[in-house]
């Protein structure tokens, strides 16, 4: 199997599996629809392994073009988001493994049920601002981490945050806090975060 009629054979699938809940196609293999404040973003990464089978995961996103527009993302990037195994209790990475579309109509099921049951509530949980917030401001890393952000993209995410409601000074002092933090870290540990303050400055 070659990798486009994988992709082709998985997108026909997941197309109509995530349509029963409500996303629609942006592009091959990647759905969408708005959820609260943002816009949930269903990924299916799909490989063919050298044995001949294909496999693919889900990674979960949501984007608030609130914050995007701040932080310069690509149009359709996610603000946030995470591999769907970390979602589970043991995080183990697995991946569904088919040769053919009837493989696929037998996972259908058990790709939903993670959907249902794994995607749909971290959508759901960390789609409004004031939930985002309080985990990105949370003293516990593994908040933050959780939603696969790292250490430097959290502080851009919590400024951004802070200019929409309204708190440019409060923003600008937590860039200035992790540009001190970072005063002897490579440059490109404090481009992004120098970049937001100058457009947070221009912008005031």
């Amino acid at each position: 199997m070659k990798i486009n009629e994988a992709r082709q054979i998985l997108d026909d699938f997941v197309g109509r599996l995530t349509s029963t809940l409500a996303f629609r196609r942006t592009k091959c293999l990647v759905y969408s629809r708005g959820v609260n404040e943002a816009t949930a973003i269903l990924s299916f990464p799909c490989r063919v392994d050298p044995r001949g089978f294909a496999a693919f995961t889900v990674g979960v996103g949501l984007r608030f073009e609130s914050i995007a527009r701040w932080l310069d993302d690509g149009p359709e990037e996610a603000t946030f988001g995470t591999p769907i195994h970390f979602l589970r209790e043991d995080k183990n990475f697995t991946e569904w493994k088919f040769s053919d579309s009837n493989d696929l109509e037998r996972l259908f099921s058990a790709v939903l049920d993670d959907l249902s049951n794994l995607a749909i509530p971290f959508i759901e949980r960390y789609s409004t601002l004031s939930e985002l917030r309080g985990a990105v401001e949370s003293s516990n890393p593994r908040d933050w981490v959780n939603l696969g952000l790292d250490v430097d993209r959290r502080v851009n995410v919590l400024a951004a945050i802070q200019l929409i409601q309204g708190d440019t000074a409060g923003a600008i002092e937590i860039l200035d806090n992790a540009l001190l933090e970072r005063r002897t870290a490579l440059p490109k540990r404090r481009f992004e975060i120098e970049y937001l303050r100058k457009r947070v400055v221009q912008a005031n």
